[in-house]
């Protein structure tokens, strides 16, 4: 079983190790779903914590297509990244017709050497995710996608997810989106990925902007490694 939950902040950071989550997604800008943190940010929490630390690379919330000009922001975000210790980098991104774009994405893995890669949910954004599963299958370097399974009804989620494990080779499938203390048992069971992405469910008053709140943190901590 393997948990990972959002920090915004270093205390985020430090309170998600205390409550036993196996990873960080740091991000900056939750509300716009999560952008690239400052480098200042990232080499706290680096510094301040054990557990690994994946990295959002997103320049901008307007889409997950990307300019020329975006790219090379997020080539030289991700080498920043590696040379202040993170574990990984979270990215994706889209072509105009929201496929997967392989050039940039092929540009971005590229520098990602010694780093481990998660495909975010721009996936859900795609045309058809089980596809898009299955092409990320040809990179190795790609270890993770994050998704909810696209978009819709919950149990049209749950049935592309499990087609998509079908697909995605060695890479791990890491549910998120929507999952809380309430549900996780029951999506869990049905699933069974072994990887969980919590956001607002950790944090006071499942708020966006304020902090993780350690006691619920804890509590899905729980729920899940004693299984």
């Amino acid at each position: 079983m393997y948990i990972e939950f959002i920090a915004t902040t270093i205390e985020d950071a430090q309170l998600i190790e205390k409550a036993g989550a196996d990873r960080i997604e740091l991000v900056s800008s939750l509300t716009e779903g999560g952008l690239t943190p400052s480098h200042g940010l990232i080499e706290a929490c680096v510094r301040a914590v054990k557990i690994p630390i994946n990295v959002m690379v997103r320049p901008h919330s307007q889409s997950f297509t990307y300019s020329e000009r975006d790219k090379e922001i997020m080539k030289n975000d991700i080498r920043i990244i590696r040379s202040l210790g993170a574990n990984g980098v979270v990215m994706g991104a889209l072509n105009e017709r929201k496929e997967l774009h392989q050039r940039h994405l092929e540009e971005l893995i590229a520098e990602c050497e010694g780093l481990e890669i998660t495909f975010h949910r721009a996936i859900d954004d795609t045309p058809d995710p089980v596809q898009s599963a299955e092409m990320l299958a040809r990179y190795p370097e790609i270890t993770t996608i994050l998704t909810s399974g696209g978009h819709g009804d919950l149990a049209s989620r749950m049935r592309t997810i499990q087609r998509m494990k079908g697909v995605s080779g060695n890479i791990a499938l890491l549910v998120g989106s929507g999952l809380n203390k309430d549900n996780i048992l029951s999506i869990s069971a049905e699933l069974n990925t072994g990887y969980y992405h919590f956001g607002t469910a950790v944090r006071k008053n499942n708020s966006l902007i304020e902090g993780v709140e350690l006691e619920k943190a804890k509590e899905i901590v729980n729920l899940l490694k004693r299984r």
